[in-house]
Parts: C-alpha cells; structure tokens; sequence
C-alpha cells in the first residue's frame, strides 16, 4: 500500500521517525488549541523522542494492519504539518470497521481542509483497505467537528454516554458512522 495519498490541496503522508521535528511542530503549536478535546497528556508528549516513537509505532502498526495515521500538508507547502485523519483500531472479521480522528492546526481551520482531508481517508479505508465502515465520536459540544463529519456524510447513530476522558472528564459523545456504499 502507498503511503501518501494526494488531493486537491493537500497531502496526506503516514511519516515515520525522520519527520519528529515536523510533527512535534505542529503538535506544539496547536496543544492549547485543542485543549478541551484532548485527553490529558504526559508532560513530555510534545518531546522529541516521544513523537519519534509514536511515529515509529505508528508505522509497525500500519504494517499489520492495524491502524492508518496520516498527517496533513498543504501541496505547496509539503514539509508543515497542518493537520492529522486517523484511522484506529482496525477490525477485520465480520466488522470490516475502524475508528476515525482527526485534528487541524488552529491556523488551517476554516478551509474546508479538514473536510477534504476525512472524504479522502474514508475512499483509501473503503477502496483501499477493503473496510466496510468508519465510526466517529464527537463531543456534543464541538459543533464545527460535527459539521465537518456530517459534511462528509458521516450519520448519527446515537449518543455513547461518559465514553472518553477528555481533558480529565469523562465526555459524552455522539456516535456517527459511514457504511462503505452510503455515500
């Protein structure tokens, strides 16, 4: 399987250790941005050998299978890092199915990056991994994360009461779900 996808205007790259000053980057100018969506972290999280072994990790685990996760660039600018669309927890058996997030840089929110960024993971998931649906969950309260989900086609499917911890309480979100031959 390629690991870089292109679309419009953007590409979308699963990178692995060498890209660590890249992505610690892009982590470090949007942690407070993304705060209050977040779990809580270690302190080191952003540090530099702990990004290049989640890279690392990241990779072996695309490897068998098991996760995808890309990170975002703007094409004219391919070495900055915009942005992150994850596919997670990969089940394979009667699911076919995965977990998708994903996260934009406060600088690249509002356009339309984000959503074409998840129409893109959501067709290499489909046409490419052979899935047969992605899930979402988004908290109530982050109303711009579900406008872009739906946007893409994303549908409701109901509401996971306390299902993550975020920022250190445990968060109510809405489930929403693709089925390969919805959109």
């Amino acid at each position: 399987m390629d690991r870089t996808w292109k679309t419009q205007r953007l590409v979308l790259s699963l990178l692995g250790p060498g890209r660590a000053a890249d992505v610690r980057d892009y982590g470090t100018r949007s942690c407070s941005f993304h705060l209050p969506w977040d779990p809580e972290r270690p302190a080191d999280f952003w540090d530099l050998p702990q990004v290049a072994e989640r890279l690392r990790q990241q990779v072996v685990e695309a490897d068998q299978g098991r996760s995808l996760c890309l990170f975002l660039a703007e094409k004219h600018h391919p070495e900055r890092v915009i942005g992150s669309a994850n596919l997670r927890n990969i089940i394979r058996g009667a699911l076919q199915g995965s977990h998708l997030g994903y996260a934009l840089a406060p600088d690249a929110v509002g356009h339309g990056y984000m959503t074409e960024a998840i129409a893109e993971v959501v067709r290499i998931a489909f046409d490419e991994m052979g899935l047969h649906r992605v899930e979402a969950n988004v908290m109530p309260r982050n109303i711009r994360s579900l406008a872009v989900i739906e946007r893409v086609g994303f549908q409701r499917e109901g509401l996971c009461h306390r299902y993550l911890s975020i920022a250190g309480t445990w968060e109510d979100h809405v489930r929403l779900a693709m089925v390969n031959g919805d959109s």
